[in-house]
């Protein structure tokens, strides 16, 4: 039976969602060891300090098309099919060091106003843009359409226990705060609609 020796990988970590992949060649005879399965090939990676140890929990199997690996898969097995032969055939670790999408919902302050909606936004899907702040999800929100122009400048943002976001905040810093990370910790887009009816702000819509 004829055996393969070297494994094509592209390393996907959520961090760098809007970078190009990279790409690495993995010799699977390594100082007298080999390397028979996805799970040899991992720990291979984290004892070269390929990947850091913290990511170690993060990090899983996809072959080129996306669809979840076993760790104990064999390598060998891998490759006779023409995974992990060629760059364009190149298995994929995951590395999920950063939440992959944000929620928040659309919260209407009028009295009229109907009940609240919640959106989800991936990151893996705005690459056209990058998304660190809130202001760029601000940007990202109305650029799709999701909300009419003229309300652009009657929205601002609130967390979970209505303390205002300001713009400049870090996606990042939020989601460590375990703020828009699902669905019922959304982030709150309110928006004063009432304010755009005539132009102007009448006081008991605005207070």
């Amino acid at each position: 039976m004829m055996t393969h020796n070297e494994l094509w990988l592209t390393y996907h970590q959520a961090s760098r969602y809007n970078k190009p992949a990279t790409a690495q060649l993995v010799e699977l005879e390594f100082q007298n060891q080999k390397l028979t399965d996805l799970e040899d090939v991992l720990e291979h990676l984290f004892r070269q300090g390929f990947i850091e140890a913290q990511h170690r929990s993060l990090s899983y199997w996809e072959n080129h098309d996306g669809q979840r690996l076993d760790a104990s898969h064999a390598v060998e097995e891998l490759l006779t099919k023409g995974a992990g032969k060629c760059p364009q055939s190149a298995l994929r670790l995951v590395i999920a060091d950063r939440p992959t999408h944000l929620w928040f919902s659309y919260v209407y302050t009028h009295k009229n106003a109907g009940p609240a909606v919640t959106q989800r936004v991936k990151f893996c899907h705005a690459q056209e843009a990058k998304l660190e702040m809130i202001a760029h999800l601000t940007n990202h929100i109305f650029r799709h359409g999701f909300l009419p122009p003229r309300l652009r400048t009657v929205v601002t943002w609130q967390g979970l226990c209505g303390r205002k976001i300001e713009e400049h905040e870090t996606l990042d810093a939020l989601l460590a705060a375990r703020e828009g990370l699902s669905e019922t910790l959304p982030l709150r887009l309110m928006i004063d609609a009432a304010c755009t009816h005539t132009g102007t702000c009448h006081a008991a819509a605005c207070h």
